[in-house]
Formats: structure tokens, C-alpha cells, sequence
């Protein structure tokens, strides 16, 4: 199996960064949990640690995956140049972790192993992140509260499984009551999340649609109630009642 080594390499300005003097463990746990989010890595796909070279403090990442290997070299890349267009949240997040590592007295160095690719990350100026980004997705489940405050007040709703309040509107409300703690629903929501700690603060309702089959005489029901004639229905009532 092919598989394609990518080195970030640290030093400091008033030291040289050895294996005994390195980079703590709980900022290097940090620096690669974020980059690994930042890349969007399939189930198929690896990332290791494969080595640390302790004579110049490098350390060695070993991919599988060339689209992974060439996402390295873009973000680094773009990151070096201070040119954060096109960077999503986490690959912003992971520059300002780096940012937070680096400080004022030491640098990265990222390159491929043939060198042919090589960059410099001196001095990060990440542009100041907002407190929270959206993003719209789409979550199965059931309603299991609805409502608000008060008559007037916004209306929420809460799925089975998500701990978040979804804000919806009076006529999404109104839409909803008939499968208040019935059917399982697709909900494509609008959610916010912190930048801080990547968590979910809360939703908006965007659109859903009911993903529970009916039983058959709710079908004969839904049936009967537009143009379906009484005598027919109790013909299908009962011969669904002898099966």
C-alpha cells in the first residue's frame, strides 16, 4: 500500500528544540487532535504519528490517502501566507491552535518528504473568529416537546437524542403537533455552533419531513378523510381485522 509522509518540524529562535526539549505533551495532544479534525478524514483513511525525530524535533505523519496529503500541503500552505480564504472552521481552528503553540519564540517548518514541498510558519495573524458558525444538516428523530413560554412566546421544539433547543416557526409548529411523540421525522436544520468548543448551542428549523410508514389503516384512514367511501372503508377495516 502507498502511503505518503508528511514532516512538521519545530524549532525555537533562542533554542534548538531537542527530544528532551520539545513540545509538552498536552500541546502537541492538542496541536494533532486539531489538525486531524481539520483534514475531514474518511473511516477508510489513516493518519499516524510514525516517528519523532528527536535530533531536530520533527515530527513524521503518514497518510494513505494522497487527497489528505495534498489537504497538508494546502492548509500549511495557506497558513504560512497568512491567507485564510477558503480555510473552513476547523481548519481555522487548528491555525489558531498552532498560533496559541508557536507563540513568539518558536516557528514550524512543514514539508513533504522529498522536499519538494516546503513552507514556513512564523508569525500567524488568524483573522479574530467569530463566536459561532452555522452549519445545515439534517437529524433523525422523534418530537419529544414543543412549545414556548407563553402564547406569544418563540416556539421550540426537542428531538429524542439532541440535547439542543430548535427554534421553530408558528406554522412549523402547527405542522408539527400531529407527530408530537409519534413518527420518526428527517429535520434539516440550521445549527449554530461555538467556535470555542465546537459544540451544538442551538437550531433552527429549516424544513422536515415525516419518515415513519404508516400502519395500513392509517393509510385507509388518510384515505377516507378526502373522497373514499364509508362502506369501502369498513369492507378494508375488516378484512385487515381478520388477518
Amino acid at each position: 500500500m502507498k502511503t505518503f509522509d508528511f514532516i512538521l518540524r519545530f524549532d525555537g529562535r533562542d533554542r534548538h528544540l531537542t527530544a528532551k526539549d520539545g513540545l509538552s505533551i498536552k500541546d502537541l495532544s492538542s496541536l494533532l487532535s486539531s489538525l486531524y479534525g481539520a483534514l475531514n478524514i474518511g473511516d477508510r483513511d489513516k493518519l499516524v504519528l510514525s516517528e519523532v525525530r528527536g535530533n531536530c524535533y520533527a515530527i513524521n505523519l503518514t497518510t494513505n490517502n494522497e487527497v489528505v496529503h495534498e489537504t497538508l500541503k494546502v492548509v500549511h500552505r495557506k497558513i504560512s501566507e497568512n491567507d485564510f480564504d477558503g480555510l473552513n472552521q476547523k481548519q481555522l481552528k487548528y491555525a489558531d491552535t498552532m498560533k496559541s503553540i508557536l507563540k513568539d519564540n518558536l516557528y514550524l517548518q512543514a514539508y513533504d518528504e522529498m522536499k519538494d514541498f516546503k513552507v514556513e510558519v512564523d508569525e500567524i495573524k488568524i483573522p479574530e473568529l467569530p463566536p459561532f458558525y452555522y452549519e445545515i444538516s439534517t437529524v433523525y428523530g422523534i418530537v419529544t416537546s414543543i412549545g414556548g413560554r407563553s402564547i406569544d412566546a418563540t416556539s421550540y421544539i426537542k428531538i429524542n437524542g439532541q440535547p439542543y433547543d430548535i427554534k421553530v416557526t408558528r406554522s412549523q409548529e402547527k405542522n408539527l403537533i400531529p407527530f408530537f411523540k409519534k413518527n420518526r421525522i428527517a429535520f434539516v436544520l440550521n445549527k449554530k455552533i461555538s467556535t470555542e468548543d465546537n459544540l451544538i448551542k442551538g437550531a433552527e428549523l429549516v424544513s422536515f419531513e415525516v419518515t415513519q410508514e404508516q400502519s395500513f389503516l392509517e393509510s385507509i384512514n388518510q384515505v377516507r378523510d378526502d373522497d373514499f367511501d364509508d362502506q369501502i372503508y369498513e369492507l378494508f377495516k375488516n378484512h385487515n381485522q381478520l388477518e
